[in-house]
């Protein structure tokens, strides 16, 4: 089993679904964890389900499409626990509308969330990642985020955005042991989900904790030849 003690791993947006799995994998696989949030009900959730590691985490409440909140966050997390080895981006969100009747504020409602978010923490995290010269960056991309189609035009640029932010990073950075990467799931089988598709085949759907794995892997030293990559994370979808 890989262990990631001693490691200190940021998780934006660490309460949502998807969010609790990657928590509890890095607590159970010794790492320390700082995750922001902006729901209280989710994160009473998540503490819950960590309550065996309550050591280990902390809980920092932080929208991250403000560059100042990211700033501060940042901050906390050096103050709590003297570094950063890992940043997961797993804030981001979905929206369906057609071109045609996409408006702005949905427009930069995806872009926000799912773009600008991994922008300002990968930012911000990474003068004390090259400090150090180590560090392990994940950011959740998405399949469509490879072919646009109907409907997702603005979460799918969104989604791209970060798969190109991603190799960007990762190629300014590849001389200071550093790792950027992204996963590209396929629809995730969460409770949300099962509500807007009830006729869908829950079962070729990946898991939370399916995705958490993978993020495990790229979260160690095992990953170290790794960097740039778009990982898709389908299931049987």
């Amino acid at each position: 089993m890989r262990t990631l003690k001693n490691k200190v791993a940021i998780v934006t947006g660490g309460t949502g679904a998807l969010g609790r799995a990657v928590v509890l994998e890095l607590l159970k696989k010794n790492a320390k964890v700082a995750c922001s949030y902006v729901v209280e009900k989710e994160k009473k959730e998540c503490m819950s389900l960590v309550r065996k590691h309550k050591r280990n985490i902390v809980f920092i409440k932080s929208d991250v499409t403000k560059e100042r909140n990211v700033s501060r966050l940042i901050k906390s997390t050096i103050a709590k626990y003297k570094k950063i080895d890992i940043l997961v981006n797993m804030v981001g969100g979905f929206a369906y509308s057609y071109m045609i009747d996409t408006d702005e504020k949905t427009w930069d409602h995806m872009i926000n969330l799912n773009l600008k978010t991994t922008f300002f923490c990968s930012k911000k995290v990474l003068p004390h990642m090259i400090k150090q010269n180590y560090g392990k960056i994940i950011s959740i991309s998405s399949r469509p985020a490879l072919q646009g189609s109907a409907g997702v035009g603005a979460y799918s640029a969104a989604k791209a955005g970060v798969l190109n932010l991603t190799e960007t990073i990762a190629d300014e950075v590849k001389d200071y042991d550093i790792n950027v990467n992204a996963i590209l799931p396929s629809t995730i089988d969460t409770p949300a989900n099962r509500r807007d598709m009830p006729d869908a085949d829950f079962s070729k759907w990946v898991k939370p904790e399916e995705i958490a794995n993978v993020i495990i892997f790229l979260s160690s030293d095992d990953s170290k030849p790794i960097s740039g990559a778009g990982i898709p994370v389908y299931g049987k979808a």
